[in-house]
C-alpha cells in the first residue's frame, strides 16, 4: 500500500476533438526505490501491475466525471508487455488514456516511461566527481491495455462515448 501511496498525479486531462468522443487522461509519478524492486534491482512485475492498475482506472473514472457517467469498474483483463527494465533510482511516469467507454464496459491503455531526466540516465564525470542528468529519450518500460466491467449500471444509466 506504501507504492500505492507514493504515486503522484502530476496531469490531469479531458478534450474532445471535432465529432469524436472525449478521451480522458491522467499522468503519474513515482521514483523506483527498493522495496519496488526484484533481486536484480529493477522495478518486479508484479509493483508494475500493482500501480498499472489504479493509474490506468483513474483516466476513465476522471471521463465518466466529465460525461456524467459512473466511470469505475472492476477489473476484467489487464494485458501487460514488459519493453525494458527500469532500475532503482528511475525516475517513472505513467501515462493512462481511456479508449473505450459503452454501458458496463470500459478500457484503458497505460504506458509506463522513464521520465526525462531520471536518476537512471545520469552521467559522471569522474574528473569532478559530480553527476550531470541527461535525457535519455523518454523510453518505454511497460504498456497495458486495462479493461474493466462496472455491474452497478442499469441500463437506463449506460451511456455511449466513441473513441
Amino acid at each position: 500500500a506504501d507504492v500505492g501511496q507514493r504515486l503522484k498525479l502530476v496531469e490531469v486531462n479531458v478534450w474532445q476533438r471535432d465529432s469524436q468522443a472525449a478521451t480522458g487522461q491522467t499522468i503519474f509519478e513515482i521514483d523506483v526505490t527498493k522495496d519496488m524492486c526484484n533481486i536484480f534491482g529493477t522495478l518486479h512485475g508484479g509493483c508494475a501491475a500493482y500501480m498499472i492498475d489504479p493509474c490506468s482506472v483513474s483516466s476513465l473514472v476522471v471521463l465518466g466525471n466529465a460525461i456524467g457517467i459512473d466511470g469505475t469498474g472492476v477489473s476484467q483483463s489487464m494485458n501487460l508487455i514488459w519493453h525494458q527494465p527500469a532500475r532503482i533510482g528511475a525516475s517513472l511516469k505513467i501515462i493512462s488514456t481511456s479508449i473505450f467507454i459503452h454501458g458496463r464496459v470500459r478500457s484503458a491503455r497505460c504506458e509506463v516511461r522513464l521520465s526525462l531526466f531520471s536518476s537512471e540516465a545520469q552521467l559522471t564525470d569522474m574528473t569532478n566527481h559530480s553527476t550531470t542528468q541527461i535525457w535519455n529519450g523518454d523510453q518505454l518500460c511497460v504498456t497495458a491495455i486495462h479493461s474493466t466491467v462496472n455491474p452497478w449500471t442499469t441500463s437506463k444509466d449506460a451511456t455511449r462515448t466513441r473513441l
